[in-house]
């Protein structure tokens, strides 16, 4: 089956749940309908830690990457592996090795320096 993709706009939030839920009927045909989120190539994922795309266009949501250390988990969710640390989960601390998954660097994936980025 192809697939294709019309963008249009709907006015005022109660017909955007209103399409959104019951979907589109166009003469006897029904379409699903799902919210457009415009990515650019300087959208950045959350989930994946890279660019090009955002967190719900993401590919990769079942495997995670971290944008501080490139480990497979969520950036919110990491967190120190060293004893008596006094950092905090989803942040950098002293003892975080930055790794970024798009080119290998060391530095955070949103990095400014990035060769990717």
């Amino acid at each position: 089956m192809k697939a294709s993709m019309v963008v249009f706009a709907v006015k005022g939030s109660k017909m955007v749940e209103k399409v959104l839920k019951g979907g589109l009927r166009v003469g006897r045909v029904e379409y699903d309908v799902e919210k457009f989120v415009a990515a650019g190539l300087n959208s950045f994922c959350g989930v994946c830690s890279r660019c090009g795309h955002d967190d719900a266009k993401c590919v990769s949501l079942m495997m995670p990457v971290c944008m501080l250390c490139a480990r497979k988990h969520l950036t919110k969710d990491h967190k120190c592996n060293m004893v008596g640390c006094k950092g905090h989960t989803g942040q950098n601390c002293v003892h975080t090795v930055n790794r970024c998954v798009n080119c290998n660097g060391e530095h955070i994936a949103k990095a400014n320096c990035c060769v990717k980025m």
